[in-house]
């Protein structure tokens, strides 16, 4: 993974170098649950946010701790501080997202498909 703080990055998705490959199962649930939170680095030392994205602390509460990852704080000579920060793999968290949306279109579909079935009995009741 890439960490910075303008969140870019790209990935290997060759079919040829995966196996195992079947269906995501729901993600609503996890994407229902996320605060997407805006905020500014206080490095940037702004009065306001500029940035949206979610808090690491947030994700492990809600119990996709599987998107955090804790790597070790260092100084200058990469001696160990003892502590850590908090980093979270937002490729995953955006697929995520995507199965979300993809769901959240077979609903919007399945209700417009109904709407316009009521919509025909209604009317041929009117003009009947």
């Amino acid at each position: 993974n890439v960490v910075n703080t303008n969140n870019s990055y790209g990935a290997i998705s060759d079919e040829k170098l995966k196996e195992n490959i079947e269906d995501s199962g729901s993600q609503w649930d996890d994407i229902k649950s996320l605060r997407i939170r805006k905020f500014s680095m206080k490095e940037d030392k702004l009065g306001a946010p500029n940035k949206i994205g979610v808090i690491a602390q947030e994700l492990e509460a809600s119990g996709m701790n599987g998107l955090v990852v804790d790597t070790p704080d260092v100084d200058n000579d990469l001696k160990n501080l003892g502590t850590v920060t908090k980093t979270v793999n937002y490729s995953i968290l955006y697929m995520k997202a995507v199965k979300a949306l993809q769901e959240a279109m077979t609903r919007i579909e399945a209700l417009e498909t109904k709407n316009d079935a009521l919509e025909a009995r209604i009317k041929k009741l009117e003009d009947g």
